[in-house]
């Protein structure tokens, strides 16, 4: 019995996820049943009854959905077969003629004249052992940020109760690449954090949490409401002016910005329509 490598993030992927239930069950299928090489013997009668009656499918809508903006399937030798290039990919990574286990498959896909489009890919074929060694390396870089922002919490003594909200609000920067340059810009976001919390590290979780949520790049109040519409006061992320029901309330800086930096003022505009 021959065994495969396997992603087990496969059905988080849009791809799969788009799939109706039998077409699903079938490329999945398609991976055990296919050679070594990624070619299928098409053959639906028997795969139908491997995956069952209540998973009916059928070869026109297989190749719809697999081919819907992009050829997952190459149909050859007239039809009768298939080939999978994303099985190759996976299993094999990069192709190498002087690899004794490739060229097996190498002969197989050249016997079928699709060893060169294998080959003309934009995207480099990536092995299973090489993205895993890249998930090792990328979680260790995250580990060696996140140590990062501890020391620095050390640094400017940050009261215990904030130690944890505000060590998420630093990863957060991090990931944005808007980490604070310096300890005094780290820590006058702290204060900021101190000050719009009233002291309170229960709302500053909720200040946190809202500021992510809604993919700011800063800390702001809570809950300002407006009370002839009910919407949230704006507050210019720039500036920091505060305005609310229209955007003609904005102070004196806001025109002077939509007349010096058009791109900005525009910006700052939709972000009040979006409210």
């Amino acid at each position: 019995m021959s065994k495969r490598f396997t992603d087990t993030n496969k059905y988080k992927k849009p791809f799969i996820r788009g799939l109706k239930g039998p077409y699903k069950l079938f490329w999945d299928y398609l991976y055990h049943d296919c050679d070594y090489a990624g070619i299928w013997i098409v053959d639906f009668e028997i795969a139908q009854v491997y995956l069952g009656e209540d998973m009916p499918i059928n070869k026109k809508d297989a190749l719809h959905y697999f081919n819907n903006g992009e050829n997952k399937i190459i149909e050859i030798d007239g039809g009768k077969k298939w080939f999978i290039p994303s099985f190759v990919e996976f299993q094999y990574g990069e192709l190498n003629e002087n690899n004794r286990v490739h060229n097996s498959v190498i002969n197989a896909l050249k016997k079928y004249n699709v060893f060169d489009k294998q080959k003309r890919q934009n995207k480099p074929l990536i092995s299973p052992l090489q993205g895993a060694m890249d998930k090792d390396k990328e979680e260790g870089l995250l580990r060696k940020e996140q140590n990062t922002n501890k020391l620095l919490i050390e640094k400017i003594q940050i009261l215990p109760e904030y130690k944890e909200t505000f060590l998420l609000w630093l990863d957060y920067k991090k990931k944005r690449k808007e980490s604070y340059k310096d300890i005094t810009s780290t820590t006058l976001a702290y204060k900021k954090l101190l000050r719009l919390s009233e002291h309170d590290p229960k709302k500053a979780v909720k200040i946190v949490e809202n500021s992510m949520a809604n993919n700011w790049a800063g800390l702001f109040e809570l809950d300002m409401k407006n009370k002839t519409n009910n919407k949230p006061i704006y507050q210019c992320p720039v500036k920091g002016w505060k305005f609310g029901e229209s955007f003609n309330d904005s102070k004196q800086g806001c025109k002077d910005c939509e007349e010096n930096n058009k791109f900005l003022f525009l910006k700052c505009k939709t972000a009040f329509n979006n409210r």
